[in-house]
Order: structure tokens, then C-alpha cells, then sequence
């Protein structure tokens, strides 16, 4: 799709050239390519409401991450290979996060957290680490702190599938699905998946 921008830009270029447009009519239509190519970027991993077209995108991706979550979500023997693809290092550590929650290596992930800034992704899994470690109160203030709503819903849903309350967790979690597009969307899918494998 995004060969297609290139396209366009090129041929109004050369039409506003032939034209003689002023400069300002360039700028104008360089903002709206590099705004375009943003979006057309973004949009599967962000908005896109059909499953299997984000994850057609990740798997054809060339970013070393993009195959890390690719292979984390669905191949998961195939998640550690890929990992040691990732050269940016806060990709890296991010994608060590993940993999080692998902291995349940919680001092790995306390290690990994206390060398990166406070955001809502690193707040998340602060939040599980101190879940899983009987911690309440320093759940809660991590919890709190979240200003991503989905990441709240989702620890909300895991307090629930802890305390047996596992319809309650399933409703929650397919109310949220319906409402996710992108990545969000396929991390909600795999979560539901591994509570109905453990459920």
C-alpha cells in the first residue's frame, strides 16, 4: 500500500513542476505524504479490527520486533530465536519482558523494570510481578498509576480469573475484544486463549 503513496506523490510532484507551483504547495504535499506513510504504517498495529490482517502484517513484517511478537503470539518455541534479532536495545527489552512473564522468570523481569523509564507497558508488568508476588499494595499503586485503560481492564481480569471468578473474567475480557483494533486486539486474543487452556 504504501508503494501506492509513493506513486501518488511522485506524479503530483512532477504535475505541480510542469505547473510551476510555488514552494508552499510542495511543502503542503510532502506533510500530507509523510503524514500518510505514518498512518499507513500505524494503522494495522493500532486500528485494524480484523485479526488476521494484523497478524498477516506482523508476519510479513521485516522489523526484527514486529517477527518477535509474531512468533511470541503464535509460535512460541520460535519466540527466543527472534528475540536475538532485535538490535534497537528498548525493543530488546521490552521483548524480554514479555518472554520472560510468559516463562514466569519474575527476577528477570524485576532486573529488566528497574532499568527502564516509567510508562504504562513497564507499570503493567510491575504490576503483575507484584500480582504474582503477593504484594497488594504495591499492585494497587502500580494499578493506579496505569493511564491505559485496556492495561487496567486486563489486570482487572487476571485478579478475577485468580480469585475463580472465571465467567466474570470472560465477560470482561470479550467485552474489551470488541472494542480493540492492532496489537492490542491480538494480545487480548492471546491472553483469552491461554485463560481457556488454563481454565
Amino acid at each position: 500500500m504504501i508503494w501506492i503513496l509513493y506513486l501518488i506523490f511522485f506524479i503530483l510532484s512532477l504535475t505541480l513542476s510542469i505547473l510551476g507551483a510555488p514552494t508552499w504547495m510542495f511543502i503542503t504535499l510532502l506533510k500530507f505524504f509523510v503524514a500518510g506513510s505514518f498512518l499507513t504504517l500505524l494503522y494495522p498495529l493500532m486500528w485494524q479490527k480484523d485479526a488476521d490482517k494484523v497478524k498477516k502484517y506482523l508476519l510479513k513484517s521485516k522489523q526484527p520486533y514486529h517477527r518477535f511478537l509474531y512468533a511470541f503470539l503464535y509460535e512460541e518455541s520460535e519466540a527466543e530465536t527472534k528475540l536475538t534479532k532485535i538490535k534497537q536495545a528498548q525493543a530488546r527489552k521490552y521483548a524480554e519482558i514479555m518472554l520472560f512473564t510468559q516463562q514466569e522468570r519474575w527476577e528477570d523481569v524485576k532486573e529488566l523494570l528497574q532499568t527502564m523509564k516509567k510508562n504504562d507497558l513497564t507499570l503493567y508488568y510491575s504490576a503483575i510481578v507484584a500480582m504474582e508476588e503477593g504484594r497488594q499494595d504495591e499492585y494497587e499503586n502500580y494499578k493506579k498509576q496505569l493511564k491505559d485503560r485496556d492495561y487496567v481492564t486486563w489486570l482487572t481480569v487476571e485478579q478475577h480469573r485468580r480469585n475463580g471468578n472465571r465467567d466474570e473474567a470472560f465477560a470482561i475480557l470479550d467485552k474489551q475484544i470488541s472494542t480493540l483494533g492492532g496489537l492490542k486486539l491480538l494480545s487480548a486474543l492471546h491472553y483469552k486463549k491461554k485463560l481457556l487452556h488454563t481454565a
